[in-house]
C-alpha cells in the first residue's frame, strides 16, 4: 500500500476570528468540498468574481447581499460584519403574496420572450420593420446595405442633458412588489437582486448610445456613458409590465391602456430620454466555399443573465461596457471591435470575464484571443460588418447588428477549443459532441428556425444576413 505523504490540511469548524468576507468565503468552499466555479452558482455570482472576493480583489458593499450570502453558507451575518434582519427572513402578508406573483410574472416573463417580443410589436403600426420580423428600426438607423466595422465612427460627447425618463419614476411603481420592511421597490435592479437574481448581475460603467447617423461615407454613433442598472430598470420593468398585462388579458395581447409605463416613455427611438446602453449583436460566419457556411447560435440561460433570457440567440453578444474601470471615458476600449473580441474570448473560449471591476485596462496586442483576432482581420481573413441598429419591441432595449466572417481554417484554429456552456448558457450544433459544425447557413435552416425560439433580434439579424450573403461572404 502507497501512504500519502502529502496530506490536506484540516478546514476548521467555523472561520478564523476578524476574518474577511473573502476569507470566510474560503473557509465554507473548502469545508464544503466544492470547486470555485460550483461555490459561484450557489452563491449565484460569477467565477472571476468570486475569486476576486477570496483574494481581497473585489469589495461587497451591500448589506443585503451579505444577509443573502451569509444565509447560503449557514453563518450568522455578523461574520461580515452586519446585523441579522429577521423581517427579510419571514415574509409574510402582503409583501409575500406581491413578491410571489412578481416572480410568477419574471417566470412567464423569460418562458415566453420571442412570443411576448411580437405581440408587442403590434403596438407600433407605424413603426419600419426588419423583414418580417417584429424588431422595429427606423429609416436613419439602417444604411442600405452592411458597412464594414471600420466605417462606423464613435464619437464621445463629454457634456449632455440628464436622460428625463429614469426606473425610479414613481411611475413604475405599479411594475415593483412590496419589500418585507413596507413600501415599494424602488428599482426593478434591486427587485430583481432579491427575488429572481440571476448568476449575471453587476452593475458596470456603460456606454451610452445617443444618437445614430448613416451616410455615404459609413455611420457615426454618439455616445456618452450610463450604468448597466440604469438601463435595465427601464426595460426590464417595461418587459415586466408588459408580461403582467398579457397574462391578465388571458395570455392574449394586452390594450395599450394597460401599460401605463410604457406609454409615459413615448417614443421608443427617442435615446435622449432615457439611458440607453446598446447590446452588440454578433451573427459569427465560418466561411467555407467548399463544405458549406456554418453560423453559430447559444441557448441563453434565465438562471444566469438579466435580459432575453430562455432564447436561442446569435453568439456572441454583449453589452457595449469598458473591461476596467480605468478607461470609463474613452479610451481603449471605447470600440465596438473590442466589445465584440471579449465576447468571443467569454461566449467562444469560455474565458472569465472582463467585467469592468479591474483598473487595468486589456493588453489587447499582447493578450489572446485579441492578437490573433486582430490579425485574423489585418489580414483579411476575418471580416467585420455593421448591419443596422434595432429596437427590441418588448423591452425597448436598442440593438446593434453585426456579422463576423470567418474563414474556415481561421475560425477552427481560434476556436477549436470551443466550450459547450459558458456564464451565459449554452451552445448548440446540428451534430452532437461538435461545436465546430454550428448550424448550416442555408435556406433550410431560416425555415427550421422559423419554428424555433430565436430572439427577436436574432432571427432580424439572420434575415439580414442571408439577404446581404453575396456582400458579407465575397471571397
Amino acid at each position: 500500500m502507497t501512504v500519502p505523504w502529502l496530506h490536506p490540511s484540516a478546514v476548521p469548524s467555523g472561520p478564523p476570528g476578524d476574518s474577511t468576507v473573502g476569507e470566510v468565503l474560503r473557509w465554507w468552499r473548502y469545508r464544503a468540498g466544492i470547486s470555485q466555479q460550483q461555490a459561484a452558482q450557489r452563491l449565484a455570482t460569477t467565477q472571476s468574481r468570486l475569486s476576486r472576493i477570496e483574494t481581497g480583489g473585489h469589495v461587497i458593499c451591500d448589506v443585503g447581499e451579505l444577509r443573502r450570502i451569509a444565509s447560503v453558507i449557514g453563518v450568522a451575518p455578523e461574520c461580515f460584519g452586519v446585523l441579522p434582519d429577521s423581517e427579510a427572513t419571514a415574509t409574510t402578508g402582503a409583501a409575500e403574496r406581491s413578491q410571489r406573483e412578481w416572480r410568477r410574472v419574471r417566470r412567464e416573463l423569460n418562458s415566453h420572450r420571442a412570443t411576448l417580443g411580437d405581440l408587442a410589436a403590434e403596438l407600433y403600426p407605424d413603426a419600419t420593420r426588419v423583414g418580417s420580423t417584429g424588431v422595429l428600426t427606423r429609416p436613419g438607423w439602417m444604411p442600405g446595405e452592411p458597412v464594414e466595422l471600420d466605417r462606423v465612427k464613435l464619437r464621445w460627447l463629454d457634456s449632455v442633458d440628464h436622460p428625463a425618463v429614469m426606473g425610479t419614476d414613481p411611475r413604475v411603481a405599479h411594475v415593483l412588489p412590496y419589500c418585507t420592511q413596507g413600501g415599494r421597490y424602488d428599482r426593478y435592479s434591486r427587485a430583481l437582486r432579491d427575488l429572481a437574481r440571476p448568476t449575471l448581475l453587476d452593475n458596470r460603467i456603460s456606454y451610452r448610445l445617443l444618437d445614430v447617423a448613416w451616410g455615404a461615407n459609413g455611420g457615426q454613433l454618439r455616445c456618452h456613458h450610463t450604468s448597466y442598472f440604469d438601463v435595465l430598470d427601464v426595460c426590464e420593468a417595461v418587459a415586466h409590465e408588459f408580461t403582467a398585462a398579457w397574462l391578465r388579458a388571458g395570455r392574449k395581447a394586452p390594450a395599450v391602456s394597460a401599460l401605463p409605463w410604457r406609454q409615459y416613455l413615448g417614443d421608443g427611438f427617442d435615446l435622449a430620454a432615457r439611458p440607453m446602453l446598446p447590446s452588440i449583436n454578433t451573427l459569427t460566419i465560418r466561411r467555407d466555399p467548399v463544405d458549406g457556411h456554418r453560423i453559430y447560435l447559444h441557448r441563453r440561460d434565465a438562471a444566469s443573465v438579466a435580459a432575453a433570457g430562455g432564447m436561442l440567440h446569435v453568439s456572441p453578444a454583449g453589452a457595449f461596457q469598458p473591461s476596467c474601470l480605468a478607461v470609463a471615458n474613452p479610451g481603449a476600449d471605447f470600440s465596438l471591435w473590442r466589445t465584440i473580441q471579449r465576447e468571443y474570448s467569454e461566449e467562444f473560449l469560455g474565458r472569465p470575464e472582463h467585467d469592468g471591476n479591474s483598473t487595468e485596462p486589456i493588453d489587447y496586442r499582447g493578450t489572446e484571443p485579441f492578437r490573433s483576432l486582430d490579425d485574423a482581420r489585418a489580414c483579411g481573413d476575418l471580416r467585420v460588418h455593421v448591419c443596422g441598429v434595432v429596437l427590441e419591441p418588448l423591452t425597448l432595449w436598442v440593438e446593434l447588428l453585426t456579422v463576423a466572417v470567418f474563414e474556415a481554417p481561421v475560425f477552427d484554429e481560434l476556436f477549436g477549443p470551443m466550450v459547450d456552456v459558458n456564464e451565459e448558457g449554452t451552445a448548440v450544433s446540428t451534430e452532437a459532441g461538435n461545436l465546430l459544425a454550428g448550424v448550416p447557413f442555408c435556406a433550410d435552416t431560416l425555415v427550421r428556425l422559423a419554428a424555433e425560439p430565436l430572439s427577436p433580434v436574432a432571427r432580424a439579424l439572420v434575415g439580414l444576413a442571408w439577404q446581404h450573403r453575396w456582400l458579407l461572404l465575397a471571397g
